[in-house]
């Protein structure tokens, strides 16, 4: 009877202190993991959110050099000239191939281009559409930044004077504009100029060269306060401005 008695004693459980013990490191262990956990989440995100930030300033900068390089471009100069090629239209004088506006706010500004194209040529406008119509056309190209923080195209086509706006690239909170223009007729960029001051001098004749000043902004890691900006500049050259 003695010899069960201890045995009893022996083979008795886990006791309380014992559970409680393990179950306090057991919530230091799945706190460190859930800290590890949601440290690499936030790191996952933010690397995500800065590959688009990239994306999104190669795109927008992409667009706005083709659009700006095929400012005044026709085709069949034997034909064509660009006072044949580019009647007044809108804000746009006879043979005027830029234009832009100022904005009345910091990264509000405007820039507009035109060219034309003929059928099959594969000259795209800014909306990445091409001429099909099976006779030359002419595309007026718009770029500015809409309420929505994203950088819009707004394409018309001349012969039928409809405008398609759409949006191309998000993030983008501000876009700045100076011309590069030669003001004293000697064949050299001597002046970078707002749109209101080239428009107030008449020198969009003699406009060479955009600076773009584009403004991005992303959310890092979705949290409050996080939120950063980058700041991008470019010049590009008119191809078909002498």
């Amino acid at each position: 009877m003695t010899l069960r008695r201890r045995s009893a004693r022996n083979q008795a459980g886990t006791s309380l202190v014992e559970i409680l013990i393990a179950m306090v490191i057991a919530l230091f262990i799945m706190s460190g993991v859930v800290v590890v956990f949601v440290n690499m989440q936030k790191t996952f995100t933010s690397q995500d959110q800065l590959a688009q930030l990239q994306d999104n300033e190669r795109l927008a900068l992409t667009i706005f050099t083709n659009v700006v390089q095929q400012a005044g471009y026709f085709p069949n100069p034997t034909v064509n000239t660009a006072l044949s090629a580019f009647p007044a239209t809108g804000s746009l004088a006879a043979g005027q191939v830029i234009s832009g506006t100022s904005g009345a706010t910091a990264g509000t500004d405007t820039v507009t281009t035109q060219f034309a194209t003929a059928s099959g040529d594969g000259t795209m406008n800014c909306l990445g559409q091409t001429n099909t119509s099976g006779a030359q056309q002419v595309y007026i190209n718009t770029l500015s930044v809409n309420a929505n923080n994203e950088l819009q195209c707004a394409m018309t086509l001349v012969s039928s004077g409809v405008t398609t706006t759409v949006p191309l690239v998000s993030g983008v909170t501000g876009l700045s504009v100076l011309y590069g223009t030669d003001t004293n007729s000697n064949g050299y960029d001597d002046s970078y100029l707002t749109a209101a001051q080239v428009a107030a001098s008449g020198y969009w004749s003699q406009v060479h060269t955009v600076q773009v000043t584009l403004t991005f902004t992303t959310q890092f890691g979705n949290q409050v306060g996080q939120a950063q900006s980058t700041t991008w500049v470019q010049n590009i050259s008119l191809k078909n401005q002498s």
